[in-house]
Order: C-alpha cells, then sequence, then structure tokens
C-alpha cells in the first residue's frame, strides 16, 4: 500500500480543548474493542500523520492515539515547557477515558516520553524511545538557537514543497527521493513557523537527566544506525541514565526508521509491547 493509501486511510483529526491552559490540541484515535492503546509521539519535522505506517500496521491489534504537540497539525502554538505538555497529553488522555497506554515517543517526541515515564508511571504500561536523547539544556531565556532561527526564515520564503524537501535531505542525507521521502516531505511540509518556535523552545531548555531516574516501566530504547540527528554520544548519555533499558539497533536506517523500515521497527514494537 502507498504511503497517500495510508495517510488517505488515517482517521481524521479531532480536537481536545485543555481548559488549565485554553489550549487547543489535534490528535487522531483510532479505537478498538478490548485491546491494549499505544500512544505514539511524533518529532521535530513531523504530526500526527506521521505515524501512518504504524496506524495501518495496529489495525485490529491495538488501539492507536497520535497527538500533535503545540504549534503542530492543527494544535495552538505554546511557549509552555515538556513538563507542562506532560499533563496537557494525560489530561486529553483521561478526557477519553485512556487511563493505561503504551508510550513510543520518537527524536522531539522521545523527550516528551521520558517526561510521562517519569511524572505518570502508574499510567503507562511499556514505554519505547526513538532516536531521542535528553534535550539542550540551555539557560531558560535563551534566543532561539540559530539553526532554529534559520528554519524559520527557510520556512517563510519557501514554498510547502520545497521547504518539506530541505528538511528530508537534511535529515536524511543519503534517501533518495523515492516513496519514503516524498511521505517525510508531504508531513514536513506543513510545519509552520509556528511549529518550529514552539517545538524549538521546548527542546532547547530541557534537560530530562532529573526525570530519569523516576522511569521505573519496562523501556526500550530504539537507535538507528544511519542517524545524523540524534548522535551515539547523546544515544549513550540517555542509556546510561536508564541502565535497566533494553537497547535495539535498527540497520540501514536513518532518523525516521519508523517509516524507513516500518516492517522492522513495527515488528520491534509488537515483540516488545504485545
Amino acid at each position: 500500500m502507498g504511503f497517500k493509501k495510508k495517510l488517505k486511510d488515517l482517521p481524521k483529526l479531532q480536537f481536545y480543548k485543555d481548559l488549565d491552559l485554553d489550549l487547543i490540541i489535534s490528535y487522531r484515535y483510532r479505537k478498538e474493542i478490548n485491546k491494549d492503546t499505544i500512544l505514539f509521539l511524533h518529532g521535530f519535522n513531523g504530526n500526527s500523520k506521521s505515524w501512518a505506517y504504524q496506524f495501518n500496521f495496529f489495525k485490529n491489534k491495538s488501539s492507536v492515539i497520535s497527538i500533535d504537540a503545540p504549534g503542530f497539525g492543527k494544535s495552538d502554538p505554546s511557549s509552555i515547557d515538556m513538563d507542562v505538555i506532560a499533563d496537557v497529553v494525560v489530561r486529553l488522555l483521561k478526557s477519553l477515558n485512556i487511563s493505561k497506554f503504551h508510550v513510543i515517543g520518537h527524536s522531539m517526541g522521545g523527550m516528551l516520553a521520558q517526561i510521562l515515564g517519569s511524572k505518570y508511571s502508574n499510567y503507562i504500561s511499556k514505554l519505547v524511545l526513538s532516536c531521542t536523547f535528553k534535550g539542550y539544556n540551555l539557560p531558560k531565556n535563551t534566543p532561539l538557537i540559530e539553526p532554529y532561527q534559520r528554519r524559520i526564515k527557510d520556512r517563510k520564503n519557501m514554498s510547502d514543497d520545497e521547504y518539506g524537501r530541505q528538511r528530508i535531505r537534511e535529515m536524511l542525507p543519503k534517501r533518495s527521493e523515492d516513496e519514503i521521502f516524498e511521505f517525510l516531505s508531504v508531513i514536513s511540509g506543513e510545519i509552520s513557523q509556528e511549529s518550529i518556535k514552539s517545538g524549538g523552545m521546548a527542546m532547547q531548555y530541557l534537560d530530562t537527566t532529573k526525570y530519569l531516574p523516576s522511569i521505573k516501566n519496562q523501556c526500550l530504547i530504539i537507535l538507528a544506525s544511519e542517524d545524523v540527528v540524534v548522535s551515539k554520544q547523546k544515544s549513550e548519555l540517555l542509556i546510561k541514565d536508564i541502565p535497566h533499558a533494553s537497547i535495539i539497533e535498527l540497520s540501514n536506517v536513518g532518523h525516521a526508521p519508523y517509516c524507513e523500515d516500518a516492517i522492522s521497527y513495527n515488528n520491534v514494537l509488537v515483540k516488545f509491547l504485545l
């Protein structure tokens, strides 16, 4: 099945209003009766559509929900930090009567997943951290760093197609413009200037070190052999602070293994989660 069909088959966007913060969050949810729920959290070049291959794979196996981070998809942009975003996510899930779930967090979403695993371990069954690290740990009030400022300038001056393709060429420099490249480019082209600011601010101030000792749930860390975004050094620092985590490295994939090799990625998830 081609990626366009998978995107077309995604659940429609739904909306949750967080009354505590007066914030609208968009999400996609497919409920399967009497099945575990899996929460997917996307990366900085993505949104809730990023998990199309997982929505397709887990049909009839698990309930699946993917949430748009503030500023992404149709979620309101916001300058709130990851700790507060974690609270919003749990309130959204409670509104759907979801009180127990697995978490898969990729890259930026993996940072959020670390906080969820620390603060809300009673709600989480198992935790998967995919191609992620602990955050940039910059001082509060540091202006948005140059790479993100450049992205905002590019986003302002480029079409959706131009911007999406540029972002994926930088993220996956060895990838030719095949179906997966097109899939990622289409989604990345939906990123706005507000997305970049909201996500960039949340990541650049974050350091999850203080949270990691509180992660007690069964945890899997997924690495990618050709990842040019998250260095081996950053991965090792995360691994060191979650000593009970299992580690799997997927071969011949870069920073988007969830679609570059969806078969291997999904099989790893099934083996660990179900």
